[in-house]
């Protein structure tokens, strides 16, 4: 292991170029310095530093270039440290970035934001939405801390923490022949004027799939890039639409009804929580995935 005092000493002159202004600021004697550098350097079987007669400035050998790499990587999760334990010590204060799909921002996403707030009203949100490939590359630039969404990540970056499968409904307004129906066969919407996600929702694939394996062909009355406005026409009565079951209770909203579909072709949709490989999540963030990965489960186990 690498001494952590050699360690900070070489940082230090590493940051400023001289053992002698490393020594003033960090208010130790230079040959403190000189010698915990020479044993570092001893330890490591390589000379961190370029030595030549009349040099003024103490340049970094390629060996000494990797132990400052590794050096500030060290600083950093030291920094991470201390920022978990001051939000443990302020009751988990903290703020959580996430990005979701927009097929759960009316129903799922501001009653669970509710629950977890009546716990935890320390930390707060910063609210992404927007389509599924999206997210993930925002995920890959840490940008979010973790996301929601039916894509199935395709890079390495992007590591699949949680994954659940929903069965879709068919989302009917309250007075349509369907409504009292216990399920709908997919088949049986061949006829039905529907509302159709459009190319640059993740989602589409799943649709077209469905209506070939059912060998049938939709007859979409509008097709639209909003989950929000599927839900909206088919609650009004303008046609009906396929999406993810609701999430928000026992019964549904007044003047409109889900209905389960059964039939060929119908399949289920993976629910996807992501986050960056290998990143450490804030205390916050931790504590927000861990209930949201149990808040899927339960949508999981009642389907």
């Amino acid at each position: 292991m690498i001494n952590s005092i050699g360690l900070r000493y070489f940082v230090g002159v590493a940051r400023v170029g001289s053992i002698r202004r490393a020594a003033e600021e960090l208010h130790v004697a230079a040959s403190a310095i000189s010698r915990q550098i020479h044993l570092l350097e001893e330890d490591l079987g390589s000379a961190l530093f370029e030595r030549h007669r009349g040099q003024k400035m103490m340049k970094l050998t390629p060996a000494g270039e990797v132990v400052l790499a590794y050096a500030r990587g060290v600083e950093d999760g030291l920094e991470q440290v201390r920022t978990d334990i001051r939000s443990i010590k302020t009751l988990q204060r903290g703020t959580v970035k996430l990005g979701i799909s927009e097929s759960f921002t009316r129903e799922f996403l501001p009653q669970f934001l509710q629950r977890f707030h009546t716990l935890y009203p320390g930390i707060n949100f910063e609210v992404v939405v927007a389509g599924g490939s999206k997210l993930v590359e925002q995920l890959a630039r840490d940008e979010l801390d973790i996301s929601l969404s039916y894509i199935a990540p395709d890079i390495f970056d992007i590591t699949v923490v949680e994954q659940v499968f929903i069965k879709p409904c068919l989302l009917v307004a309250s007075n349509h022949a369907f409504a009292k129906r216990p399920f709908v066969d997919l088949s049986e919407c061949a006829d039905e004027e529907m509302a159709l996600p459009d190319e640059t929702l993740t989602i589409r694939g799943s649709y077209v799939r469905m209506f070939a394996k059912a060998k049938i062909k939709p007859r979409s009355v509008m097709v639209t890039n909003s989950f929000e406005l599927m839900r909206a026409s088919a609650t009004a009565g303008l046609c009906v639409a396929i999406v993810n079951k609701y999430f928000g209770g026992p019964k549904s909203p007044r003047g409109l009804k889900y209905v389960p579909l059964r039939g060929k072709g119908v399949e289920k949709w993976p629910l996807n929580i992501c986050v960056h490989t290998d990143r450490n999540l804030p205390a916050a963030a931790r504590i927000f995935l861990e209930h949201l990965q149990q808040a899927v489960r339960r949508f999981a186990a009642d389907d």
